[in-house]
């Protein structure tokens, strides 16, 4: 049976089982494999077994089915192989045979009882209970219907009940992983316990320990022994398995009694369970079983768990994104669902407008208002541009002191940019105006604007650590200059503007004028008003 481990994103760390029928991957619910990867297909590929090989097919997926970065239709696939599925990259894996399998599930000659997380999950799905003695009928009062299974079951459920309560105040996953491992160390009185997750490495990593501040003892010879497995290991004593003879780790670390679970959930591990305790009070198979249960409802919590982290972090951008775009572009951006690319990647846009517009004499007011009279000032004048400019969908490029340039088109493009460019202008121009009238005559404001069309480069710029939403190029350069170059209270645009929003407006041909750094001169409008209601 082959392994996918998954390296990256949202199931980053997790290992999935690829059983021997066809099995698909993708993001629905409905999937074998499911990963919650927005740029994965509902149903984006299929694995399954042709002869001795493992081919993977796409299933006409939006973003398609990369193996070792080529984008294939099928193939057949190999241990070591790097898959990519969306923006996810798994790993394929060689996994152990069910043939290896012990079928008893108890290597007495190594004294080591193994509870396959398979069996488990099959006796929970049909329902099938397992007993050491025969259950007693409920039709005859002289028997107690108290059996060993019925036992182990209550203590299971109240292990379970103890975790449920635990994690209802856990703030994060690292205190839920504490909580589980205190539940459950508690429960089989372990002396030394652990709870491992896989990094996106595929290497288990220490999580959660008890006694805290005191070094886990962890074998990874017994951590792979389980994982390969995909079983929980119960060691009567590590030191005299024939499994662990030569592992260093078992012998100098003293380990005796040890049990080794899987954190797991349907067809993937999330990580691992290890818990120890002196070779004269050992573990017990029902202890095996409990810390089973609990592996399985670990491996819920920690996915809960995260995925509350992830909407946390979801709705951070998006509080982060509403600065810069109005909330439907906002919305877009972070769902991703209909879109072939990262609509925030660096590409070479047409007809993208860009509007620039600054303070008249915003100096002198510096020199006649305090500091936090002219910062409530500045806070009311944006919230009524930006206010203007996200009823238009544009977008927020940034604040430049007391001016701002915005863009229309990027990242996410209208038929009617333009004119959505020239309305958000002339909006701007008698939002102030009512602002003026609330103002005396000493902080009443003046703008100018410029506004010009044209191809740009945007996209994310920036350095790694901090990367920005911009556009570059000479039609943002011109848009600058315009609004330089007019008078206060004025809107001026380029002609490729004009020539797009000149059935919503009425213009006044200022003429070919020249403009800084550019060569040839460029003609000029003025915005005289709007035809129809705007």
């Amino acid at each position: 049976m082959a392994e996918l481990f998954v390296v990256n994103g949202i199931c980053g760390g997790t290992v999935f089982f690829l059983p021997d029928v066809p099995t698909v991957l993708g993001r629905s619910a409905e999937c074998h494999v499911q990963i919650a990867d927005p740029w994965i297909s509902s149903m984006h590929a299929m694995f399954e077994r042709r002869g001795d090989s493992l081919w993977v097919v796409d299933l006409d997926s939006r973003n398609g089915t990369f193996v070792d970065d080529a984008r294939v239709r099928e193939t057949s696939v190999a241990p070591g192989a790097r898959l990519r599925f969306g923006k996810t990259t798994v790993e394929l894996r060689d996994g152990v045979s069910e043939k290896s399998r012990d079928p008893k599930g108890v290597l007495l000659e190594q004294g080591t009882i193994v509870r396959y997380l398979a069996d488990l999950q099959k006796e929970v799905s049909q329902g099938i209970e397992r007993a050491d003695t025969e259950p007693q009928r409920d039709t005859d009062p002289g028997l107690h219907r108290t059996t060993r299974r019925g036992a182990v079951a209550r203590r299971q459920v109240a292990v379970l009940n103890d975790i449920g309560k635990a994690l209802i105040d856990a703030p994060g996953l690292d205190d839920c992983l504490a909580k589980i491992l205190h539940a459950v160390a508690t429960a089989v009185r372990a002396e030394c316990s652990s709870l491992l997750l896989m990094d996106e490495e595929g290497r288990m990593v220490v999580r959660a320990s008890e006694p805290q501040g005191s070094p886990p003892r962890i074998s990874e010879t017994v951590v792979a022994a389980a994982a390969q497995s995909r079983a929980g290991l119960l060691t009567l004593d590590a030191q005299q398995d024939l499994r662990f003879a030569g592992s260093q780790s078992v012998i100098a670390q003293g380990i005796r009694s040890c049990l080794c679970v899987p954190i797991w959930a349907d067809n993937r591990i999330l990580g691992m369970l290890v818990l120890d305790r002196g070779f004269v009070d050992p573990f017990t198979a029902d202890d095996l079983e409990l810390v089973t249960v609990v592996g399985y409802q670990a491996a819920l919590a920690i996915e809960r768990a995260r995925f509350l982290e992830r909407a946390t972090a979801v709705e951070e951008q998006r509080r982060k994104l509403l600065r810069h775009f109005s909330p439907d572009v906002a919305n877009m951006i972070l769902s991703q669902e209909q879109l072939d690319k990262d609509p925030l990647d660096a590409t070479v846009r047409e007809d993208v407008t860009v509007l620039f517009s600054d303070v008249q004499g915003f100096t002198g007011l510096t020199e006649r208002l305090a500091p936090l009279e002219l910062a409530q000032l500045l806070r009311d004048y944006f919230r009524a541009m930006t206010e203007a400019l996200f009823e238009e969908k544009g977008t927020l490029d940034k604040f430049i002191g007391d001016g701002l340039m915005a863009v229309f088109g990027a990242p996410v493009g209208h038929p009617d940019d333009a004119v959505r460019a020239v309305r958000c202008a002339w909006k701007m121009q008698r939002r102030l105006a009512e602002l003026n009238r609330s103002l005396p005559p000493d902080r009443r404001l003046s703008i100018r604007i410029g506004v010009n069309t044209g191809r740009v480069i945007a996209g994310n710029f920036g350095s790694p650590d901090r990367l920005e939403f911009t556009v570059l190029g000479d039609t943002v350069n011109v848009a600058s200059r315009l609004e330089s170059m007019a008078e206060p209270g004025t809107i001026w645009v380029g002609r490729g503007t004009y020539e797009k929003a000149r059935r919503a407006f009425s213009f006044k041909e200022l003429g070919a004028q020249a403009v800084r750094g550019k060569t040839a001169s460029v003609d000029v409008f003025q915005v005289s008003g709007a035809i129809g209601e705007v």
